[in-house]
């Protein structure tokens, strides 16, 4: 049983870490290259509620099935989980109204927009690396 739950937060870890790469690096600056401005704002905009929740379901069930056989990794990814709930209901819905009003020309919507946009990327950065780090102690 205790590699099955290995092997469960294996794959859950791997297919986040994969899957966040691939969505920071590759498919949301796609979007702004690819897609006029007024277009690739709203389409990333539309695939956050769902990030946010599906890398919350994955890191549960990795940090679920670590629990019993490799505590330090479960609480990596029980932090990995908070910190996609926090960015889903706190930093999300902040950034969404800031977006909105620098569209509509608001003084310092701009500038409130930058910033929850910085703390939403370190926020999404911390938690590859914190990811990467239950691959390496997972793999050793």
């Amino acid at each position: 049983m205790e590699e099955v739950l290995l092997s469960v937060t294996n794959v859950a870890a791997g297919i986040l870490f994969g899957g966040m790469l691939a969505f920071t690096g590759f498919l949301a600056p796609m979007a702004f290259s690819r897609l006029p401005e007024e277009h690739a704002g709203p389409f990333v905009q539309g695939l956050f509620p769902n990030y946010y929740i599906i890398g919350t379901a994955i890191s549960a069930i990795g940090a679920f099935a670590a629990i019993t056989v490799k505590q330090p990794e479960a609480i990596i990814l029980w932090f990995v989980a908070m910190g996609f709930l926090f960015s889903r209901y706190y930093v999300m819905p902040r950034t969404v109204a800031a977006y909105e009003a620098r569209d509509r020309g608001e003084i310092g919507a701009a500038e409130k927009f930058a910033d929850l946009h910085k703390r939403a990327s370190f926020i999404n950065m911390i938690q590859i690396i914190l990811l990467l780090v239950v691959l390496i102690r997972m793999a050793g």
